[in-house]
């Protein structure tokens, strides 16, 4: 009898208890809308909250790697993960839909899957704490193109294909390029996570799935000029709009709070699914508030 692959979710909440509630909070929506199993990965300067001990199938408490911070240890995932097959998710995001069937289906067999795209020249991995031009990248790693995208949401396997993109990140990241391909991102010591895995992935012949805006995994918030956020009927479309440009239409099944904005929507919802499941609402005091310029729908 051949054994059936096993298959979750798998979040990170290190240093801060802040990011265990919210990681409770993403739990939630998950537990909402299917049955697949989730884990969060902690480490020891995090005292795990016994409220939480339902939503969680296991709470891995890992070791530090003094040469890792804050987002970097995404690049430790492969070892870490209790699935074969694993939908990592960052801890600010919720899950709208049951119709994330759809991508765990489509992702079968695939070694590493994101969504983003190629980029060849121009700015990349912008944002508000660094850039890096995608023909710098490019020529140093004599590449084609690198591959950009949002690492808040990655698909990966228990395979050495999927082994071998963890493992060129961490060897670009332990090299002397470590400057050159990233930037510092939000605490000391810390890097952003994506050039290196945008890199990695291109230097092995890994592209992004580059979905249309209508029918995405992951739909985040920077640029967010209007948005319908229904987390009862699952209707997650926002209208995106960068400097310049003309207004596009996202919609998917996760949404993707990038530094919990916007935040006092964000909490709406965190607060409705903590609600219904007799939880402590957010402590709002706790977060930096965002001020919203713009008119969003929400349920």
């Amino acid at each position: 009898m051949v054994e059936q692959e096993s298959e979750g979710y798998v979040a990170i909440a290190f240093d801060d208890g802040r990011y265990l509630d919210i990681a409770a909070n993403l739990a939630l929506s998950i537990r909402r809308a299917e049955t697949r199993p989730i884990s969060v990965l902690i480490n020891k300067k995090i005292k795990f909250n016994p409220a939480y001990a339902d939503l969680f199938d296991q709470v891995i408490v890992v070791d530090d790697d003094p040469a890792m911070r804050g987002a970097m240890n995404k690049a430790r995932l492969f070892g870490l993960t209790p699935y074969d097959r694993t939908m990592y998710v960052d801890a600010d995001c919720l899950l709208f839909s049951p119709r994330i069937e759809f991508f765990w289906r489509k992702y079968r067999g695939q070694a590493f899957a994101v969504e983003g795209h190629r980029q060849s020249s121009g700015p990349a991995f912008s944002c508000s704490l660094g850039v890096k031009d995608a023909a710098v990248l490019c020529a140093m790693f004599n590449l084609a193109y690198i591959s950009v995208f949002n690492a808040g949401v990655m698909y990966f396997e228990r395979s050495d294909a999927s082994k071998a993109v963890f493992d060129k990140v961490l060897e670009i990241y332990n090299s002397p390029s470590r400057d050159a391909v990233s930037y510092a991102y939000k605490h000391a010591g810390e890097y952003a996570d994506e050039p290196f895995f945008g890199v990695a992935l291109a230097s092995l012949g890994i592209a992004p799935f580059e979905p249309p805006a209508s029918n995405r995994l992951q739909v985040t918030t920077p640029n967010l000029v209007e948005a319908t956020l229904d987390i009862d009927t699952g209707d997650l479309r926002v209208v995106k709009q960068t400097p310049g440009a003309k207004p596009q239409i996202w919609a998917g099944v996760l949404c993707h709070f990038c530094g919990l904005s916007p935040m006092d929507i964000y909490f709406d919802l965190a607060d409705k699914l903590r609600a219904e499941a007799r939880l402590p609402l957010m402590d709002r005091a706790m977060f930096k508030p965002v001020v919203l310029t713009t008119p969003i729908q929400h349920a």
